[in-house]
């Protein structure tokens, strides 16, 4: 009886690890369903006063962004990063950071 009453106990376990992590993946899809949606195929770029179309797509992901941008803007590698969106319509906004200068 002592094995049924130890195998038992594991299985309560395992169901209460998969009851804990069931609301850790609805957590992630909320976001999801409270930001509005990105309807147009082109999103605006605000960087450096300057601002451009770019097609969303490529807006999605920092590290995607950063890669398109590198070549023609080098401060964007330590920038800050922020996305809105208003009427369907993806804004970027990118703020490049100070770095330390010298050697410390």
């Amino acid at each position: 009886m002592e094995n049924e009453t130890t195998s038992a106990q594991p299985e309560a376990k395992a169901e209460d690890a998969a009851t804990a992590a069931a609301p850790a993946e609805q957590k992630s899809e909320t976001p999801a369903k409270d930001s509005p949606q990105v309807t147009d195929p082109k999103a605006t770029i605000k960087i450096e006063g300057q601002n451009f179309d770019l097609d969303a797509a490529l807006a999605q992901e920092d590290a995607t962004l950063k890669k398109v941008l590198q070549p023609h803007f080098a401060s964007i590698e330590n920038a800050n990063i922020t996305r809105e969106v208003k009427d369907g319509r993806l804004t970027v906004t990118i703020v490049k950071r100070a770095q330390h200068k010298g050697v410390r």
